[in-house]
């Protein structure tokens, strides 16, 4: 029976001075516990980073790492930088790849494009946000690579991509042409167990959901919840260090989940739970308690254990 273990995380939100997220120190603490735990390989859903051109001291740290860490794009990776200039930081081979550890495939899809009339764009700089009606739109040449990777893989799939390929139908701002793409894993899925999990971040909840015999696993921010109207609640010194803070609910340590696998269908997560910054929670300030699929914000990770059929 092959099987293989990783560490995963999402939007760990690397901006010095902006967000007050301690990333450094939350991405040391979460590679020590991929070491710990003796995992294949670690990944990144997302927003990593807000400039690879600015913020470069993080990639030093990268570098002692012993564990294998893959990168997927997410929409604020580019807003500092050109996306060639974001995946050379990232060592990223393109925005779309696939990589193979134990006779299983993983497939890191890039969700970070806007419609046009003439077609998609990739994120960069910040135009995405003139065009909020067809963000996290997947192209036609990338959803033809999905099929072709899954149809081609050694074994069972798992696609790692940062805005969700599952909250779509719920109305949760998941990625706009998500039906096709499920239509694409379920194609895959008619004839056996091809397609098994699929992980994403962006949304900054925690949410697991089995959906044709595929878990979606929506992968809680690393390190905070990001709030649309500001509150008031944290210390001054707090709020004049970093500029955005009062749009925050932030978690005292870093959220990650170590992902076993086996090819019989097995798939186990341990999660991981934190507290809130100052005892500050969402439903403290302003803001709808919920995001648009009805999730509510936590600071946690939660564990499971599944046998797929």
């Amino acid at each position: 029976m092959n099987q293989v273990k990783f560490l995963v995380f999402a939007d760990l939100h690397h901006y010095p001075g902006v967000f007050y997220t301690d990333a450094r120190n939350k991405l040391r603490k979460i590679m020590k516990r991929a070491e710990e735990e003796k995992v294949d390989f670690a990944v990144s859903l997302g927003d990593f980073n807000h400039s690879c051109g600015t913020f470069t001291e993080i990639f030093e740290d990268i570098k002692n790492y012993p564990v294998p860490l893959y990168h997927t794009m997410g929409n604020h990776d580019t807003d500092g930088a050109a996306l060639k200039e974001v995946l050379k930081a990232y060592n990223m081979p393109k925005e779309y790849y696939f990589f193979d550890v134990n006779n299983f495939r993983f497939i890191v899809l890039d969700t970070n494009y806007y419609g046009t009339g003439s077609g998609q764009t990739h994120f960069q700089y910040r135009n995405y946000f003139d065009f909020p009606g067809t963000r996290e739109t997947m192209p036609q040449e990338e959803m033809d690579f999905l099929a072709d990777a899954i149809a081609t893989a050694p074994g069972q799939c798992v696609l790692f991509s940062h805005a969700s390929l599952e909250r779509h139908a719920l109305g949760g701002s998941g990625t706009f042409n998500q039906p096709q793409i499920r239509k694409i894993i379920s194609n895959a899925n008619a004839n056996g167990r091809k397609v098994i999990l699929s992980c994403n971040g962006h949304h900054h909840r925690d949410h697991i959901r089995i959906l044709d015999n595929v878990v979606y696993f929506d992968v809680n921010s690393a390190s905070f919840d990001w709030l649309n109207l500001a509150h008031d609640l944290f210390p001054k010194e707090l709020c004049d260090d970093y500029e955005l803070a009062n749009h925050q609910i932030i978690w005292d340590d870093p959220l990650s989940a170590i992902v076993t696998l086996s090819d019989d269908g097995t798939v186990k997560i341990d999660g991981s739970k934190s507290n809130f910054l100052h005892g500050i929670t969402r439903e403290m300030t302003p803001n709808v308690v919920c995001d648009g699929a009805g999730r509510p914000c936590v600071a946690e990770i939660q564990s499971a254990h599944f046998k797929l059929l």
